[in-house]
């Protein structure tokens, strides 16, 4: 696995946007900051993207709640409050390299935070990852052995002044597989101690009479509720057909109508109301254009006959006009053409032929209103008088309708005392629903307490018959189960000595890799049950770890991690913050030559100035292949990469 990219999106201390580009020409990538520049957030953003709630750092935070967590490194300097962090990395597999980025992004505004993962390999969409993403990256590096390539120099402090830690003991049990074991032993547990409450618990049969009596007792009262609920619906079914038999009847003698007789009579003035505004309309429909429809063809008739009087007016005008203008031009010019003035003794013949007796004799104004009266205001007018017409028929039908309804006789006492009867039938009704609505929240409470008391006499029925059944078996399973967990912790004990050899020579060979002489430790060996480290001198003898130097404690530790993801055979880049903050110059320097640029194919090294200085960095130089370094801004209050490591410092 190799990274390429890691974007960070107001994320820490980190505003906006800020991208690490790496390539992978040379084993060391250099991150140069000072501190509370951004160096520890580098690290947590990458767990985060890989990770999410399962990182360590988010487990380890002070924070708590995951939500809390990614609100906490929230950068809220756009007011946004989004925020994203973005991993990119390859993979050789099945002999081809994939490109997967892992995309985690989340929004402060809401209550609830969340973060919403996308993911692409080979810069295509890939849903299913995205959904399975946990269980991918598990296969890839377990989080259980992150600690091994992801650890900043203050957890190597704190390791090399204790022993070995619970976590790093379960971390050395996952790589090495033997964390099935203590599953195992656990699983073996949880049955014996089921075979002992089984064992102890007692059944009488005292005890399982009453428990039956109670059951019987809340059926009976759900069945009575049932019952009562059943009368209650036949009793209103019976009124419901009453009410509606006098119903019938009362509408029959005119009920309805004699209380409806007041709105009907207010109906009939407000119809008659309508009527007369239609009569106005077709007196102001008579007094304007509506008569002229009579005698439309005539009024086309004089249209036409007009337009062409209008031709022939034009024509003699225009002809006068020619003539004149003809004879100005030869008068001025004391010139003649025979040609144009037999054209204009031609228009004269012409103008005269055409020309009729003037009949009508329109003005414009006059034209142009016989025109738009023709073309529009005839036709409106009938469809206004067409609309009035079919309006005032239905109204005159709903005036029909009501003086029918009003000429009917009616008997007003016989109506009231059926009024009155349909009255007292109705509250009846009304007292029935309410009482069946009230059996109904009783009937919910009895099947309740009846369905309680059912699974409770079945259950204590079924432990009881199994309680018997079971007899000599519950010994015989607890006697099994107490030699399992007998022979599993033996087990893994001898499956422990037997991966242990590996890991400790590893860590042996690492340990003098990184020292790069003779020293007081000649082996490391490990104890096969606590998994705790011992250090041998060339005597055999065991080295306390107080006889160290802290230098060289952080140096185990730092071994110890080399060791771990050697053997762990996965080929993963190795991120180490702050790992000199602690060290002589002896063991920087070891750690320098000896560690980083054989810790992995990519490693990742958060450095301050003063930990990687211009001595140390002339020594790493040739092996890197990327440089950053990490500038505070304090006008902006925010964190930006630079590329070169500490340029300015070293110029």
């Amino acid at each position: 696995m190799i990274i390429n990219k890691l974007q960070l999106h107001n994320f820490g201390v980190y505003a906006s946007d800020n991208t690490f580009v790496f390539n992978s020409e040379k084993p060391v990538v250099l991150i140069g900051g000072m501190n509370g520049r951004g160096k520890t957030t580098f690290l947590e953003a990458i767990l985060l993207a890989l990770y999410g709630k399962n990182s360590f750092a988010v487990q380890e935070s002070i924070h708590g709640a995951y939500g809390k967590y990614l609100k906490a490194h929230t950068n809220i300097a756009d007011g946004t409050n989004e925020s994203f962090v973005e991993l990119e990395f390859s993979i050789e597999e099945d002999g081809k390299n994939n490109i997967y980025t892992v995309n985690r992004s989340w929004n402060t505004n809401v209550k609830n935070i969340k973060d919403k993962v996308t993911v692409k390999k080979n810069g295509n969409d890939d849903s299913f990852l995205a959904q399975n993403w946990t269980m991918f990256v598990e296969s890839i590096l377990p989080s259980a052995l992150a600690n091994f390539y992801f650890f900043d120099g203050e957890k190597i402090a704190e390791l090399a002044e204790s022993d070995t830690s619970i976590q790093m003991k379960s971390s050395i049990k996952a790589l090495l597989g033997i964390n099935v074991i203590d599953l195992l032993e656990n699983d073996i547990t949880r049955i014996i101690k089921k075979m002992d409450t089984e064992q102890t618990d007692s059944y009488n049969g005292s005890y399982i009479e009453e428990l039956r009596r109670i059951k019987d007792e809340k059926a009976d009262i759900l069945k009575q509720i049932d019952d009562d609920i059943v009368e209650l619906e036949k009793k209103l079914s019976r009124t419901n057909k009453k009410i509606d038999k006098k119903t019938e009847e009362f509408n029959a003698k005119g009920g309805q109508i004699a209380s409806q007789s007041q709105e009907l009579f207010s109906e009939r003035i407000k119809l008659n109301s309508e009527i007369n505004k239609i009569q106005e309309t077709y007196l102001e429909l008579a007094a304007g254009e509506l008569p002229l429809l009579m005698v439309e063809d005539l009024l086309s008739s004089i249209k036409d006959k007009s337009e062409t009087e209008r031709e022939n007016k034009s024509m003699s005008v225009a002809v006068r006009k020619i003539n004149q203008m003809f004879k100005e031009y030869s008068y001025k010019t004391q010139q003649s053409s025979d040609e144009i003035s037999q054209f204009i003794k031609y228009l004269k013949k012409q103008a005269k032929k055409k020309q009729t007796k003037s009949v009508f004799d329109l003005s414009e104004n006059g034209y142009i209103q016989l025109s738009v009266l023709l073309s529009n205001q005839l036709e409106n007018t009938q469809n206004s008088y067409n609309s009035s017409k079919v309006n005032e028929q239905k109204i005159m039908k709903r005036i029909n309708e009501i003086d029918n309804y009003l000429s009917v006789d009616i008997d007003e006492k016989a109506i009231a005392r059926l009024y009155k009867r349909i009255g007292e039938l109705q509250n009846e009704r009304m007292d029935i629903e309410i009482q069946i609505e009230a059996k109904k929240k009783q009937r919910i409470t009895a099947n309740g307490e009846c369905q309680k008391a059912t699974t409770e006499f079945n259950r204590c029925v079924d432990k009881a018959i199994a309680s018997m059944e079971r007899g000599d078996d519950v010994q015989r399973i607890h006697r099994y189960a107490l030699k399992a967990q007998q022979l599993a912790a033996r087990y893994k004990i001898e499956l422990q000595r037997s991966k242990i050899s590996n890991l400790a020579d590893t860590m042996t060979k690492c340990y003098k890799k990184i020292l790069g002489k003779k020293n007081l430790i000649d082996r490391i060996e490990m104890d096969a049950e606590t998994l705790d480290y011992h250090y041998i001198d060339v005597n055999g003898n065991e080295v306390m770890k107080s006889g160290l130097s802290a230098g060289e404690k952080q140096l185990m530790v730092i071994a110890m991690l080399w060791a771990l993801a050697e053997c762990s055979n996965k080929m993963l880049p190795v991120i180490i913050d702050t790992p000199l903050a602690r060290l002589d110059s002896l063991h920087r320097k070891a750690l320098i030559e000896r560690y980083f640029p054989n810790a992995s194919s990519q490693t990742v090294i958060l450095s301050t100035d003063s930990e990687i200085d211009s001595n140390y960095y002339n020594i790493i130089k040739p092996f890197v292949s990327n440089e950053f370094t990490l500038v505070y801004d304090e006008n902006e209050k925010r964190s930006y990469v630079r590329t070169g490591y500490f340029e300015e410092e070293q110029a």
